[in-house]
C-alpha cells in the first residue's frame, strides 16, 4: 500500500471502524518465552500473560466490525483470535505462517552455535537469503506473504485484522516503510503488539 503510514498501537487506546486499514497484530505471549530458541513452525500455546493480551485486545476492538480476521494456522494465533475474535469471522491462512526454520526449529541458539557454528554465522553474513536445513530463508517468506496482503489491499474497504507472527511482521513491515529487508530485526515486534498499516 504505497504511502501507508505505520503507527504502533497498545491496549490503552480506543479504535473506531474509521479505521479503514490493515491492524497487523502478533499473537500473545507464549510459554517458556524466556528461553532464547529458534521458533518458527513449532506450535507452542499462549501462556496466561498472552491471553491477557488478547482479552485486553478484545476490549479495545469491541466497537470495530472487522470486515474479516486472518490468522496463521498455529494455535499461538488462533487461540488470540478467538480470544478476541467474540464471534467475528475468523478466516486461516498458513501463508501467514512463521518462517520455516527446518530442522533449527525448537533449538537453542546456543546448541546451533556449538552444533552448526560455520552455518550459524553463514546466518549472520546473510540474513536475507540464509536457509537453514530444510527450511525457509527470510527472502522465501517475503515471497510467500507478499501476495497475501497485495491481494488483501486491493480489496480493502473496512478495518480488517491480520494475526501472525514475529517474522510475518517485520518482512512486511520493511516492504510498507520501504526499509532495506536486511534491516529486518531493527523492527522491534512484542507479543501482542499492533500495527496499523494504512490511513491513520
Amino acid at each position: 500500500m504505497p504511502g501507508s503510514k505505520r503507527l504502533q498501537a497498545n491496549p490503552s487506546r480506543q479504535f473506531s471502524n474509521s479505521h479503514n486499514c490493515i491492524f497487523l497484530l502478533r499473537h500473545g505471549q507464549i510459554q517458556d518465552h524466556e528461553i532464547k530458541r529458534f521458533i518458527g513452525r513449532t506450535d507452542i500455546p499462549l501462556d496466561e500473560t498472552g491471553r491477557a493480551q488478547a482479552r485486553a485486545w478484545e476490549k479495545n476492538f469491541s466497537h470495530i466490525c472487522f470486515n474479516k480476521i486472518y490468522t496463521s494456522s498455529l494455535s499461538r494465533c488462533r487461540d488470540t483470535a478467538d480470544i478476541l475474535g467474540q464471534g467475528q469471522e475468523i478466516c486461516i491462512d498458513p501463508r501467514l505462517n512463521e518462517i520455516d526454520l527446518g530442522t533449527w526449529d525448537g533449538k537453542s541458539f546456543e546448541h546451533i552455535k556449538k552444533t552448526e557454528p560455520l552455518l550459524f554465522q553463514k546466518r549472520g553474513e546473510r540474513i536475507l537469503t540464509f536457509r537453514p536445513p530444510k527450511g525457509e530463508s527470510f527472502n522465501d517468506l517475503l515471497n510467500r506473504v507478499s501476495p497475501f496482503f497485495e491481494a488483501l489491499e486491493k480489496g480493502l474497504k473496512a478495518p480488517t485484522l491480520v494475526i501472525t507472527h514475529s517474522g510475518v511482521i517485520r518482512v512486511i513491515l520493511c516492504r510498507y516503510l520501504g526499509m532495506d529487508p536486511g534491516q529486518l530485526f531493527e523492527i522491534k515486534s512484542a507479543y501482542g503488539q499492533l500495527f496499523l498499516l494504512g490511513p491513520v
